[in-house]
């Protein structure tokens, strides 16, 4: 079941409350979108802002296999702290420019080499604290979900299948006393992992995601609706 934020998280003196609908912009440079750093080889594709009522965001890769763009938070805002629960809430589509090949990921995470993932159908990094929801491998729309203390990861395969060129959502949500749950919906239904044993630590985390291109080479957009994250303070 998709999580509730907590009635009262308006309330900032109990919630911290993160929430880009990207209709604000200075303009389209990584950067000057809410103060994102952008997370990419220099070398990819344009992001653009649409014209639309709800505000969207595109992040575009470069026509090369393997090249990465995405956006994280400037600082490290996020822990998954003992007694902090923690919301987080995306949607989002990709329309792939050739099937099934695009690798995408929506998460936290305190590493963001290469964008938080790997060439080809390695999936996130092999070390890294955080949590993510991601489709790989470049044959399919598999969605999984991991959860990384460092090297000791939990990984759930084939949550569920993606559908292209449909608002997607993903959520995770910590729950501050030692479980992780990671959510997906598809434009029709929801699905969820069970709760993943997660030890409280200190480790601060970004919020980021990004979008990579397949072998085929074409030029891969990722669109944000809005990133949403609520932790308790």
């Amino acid at each position: 079941m998709p999580i509730s934020f907590p009635a009262q998280f308006h309330d900032p003196e109990q919630y911290v409350h993160f929430l880009d609908d990207f209709m604000n912009p200075a303009s389209a440079t990584a950067s000057d979108v809410q103060a994102y750093t952008g997370m990419n080889d220099g070398a990819t594709g344009t992001n653009a802002f649409q014209d639309v009522q709800s505000g969207v965001y595109n992040i575009v890769t470069a026509a090369a296999d393997n090249d990465y763009n995405g956006i994280r938070t400037v600082a490290k805002n996020y822990v998954f702290a003992s007694g902090k629960p923690l919301w987080l809430d995306a949607k989002f589509r990709c329309a792939e420019a050739t099937t099934s090949e695009s690798t995408w990921w929506i998460g936290l995470s305190d590493t963001v080499t290469t964008g938080g993932m790997r060439s080809d159908t390695s999936g996130p990094l092999a070390s890294y604290t955080g949590a993510m929801v991601y489709k790989t491998p470049e044959t399919a729309l598999t969605v999984n979900a991991q959860v990384s203390a460092a090297a000791v990861q939990s990984t759930i395969s084939s949550i569920a299948t993606a559908v292209t060129n449909t608002w997607n959502r993903i959520q995770i949500y910590w729950d501050g006393a030692g479980y992780i749950t990671l959510h997906f919906y598809n434009g029709t239904s929801w699905v969820s992992t069970s709760p993943i044993p997660f030890t409280a630590g200190t480790t601060a985390m970004y919020l980021i995601a990004g979008i990579k291109a397949g072998p085929t080479a074409a030029a891969e957009t990722l669109q944000l609706d809005y990133l949403r994250v609520c932790q308790t303070r």
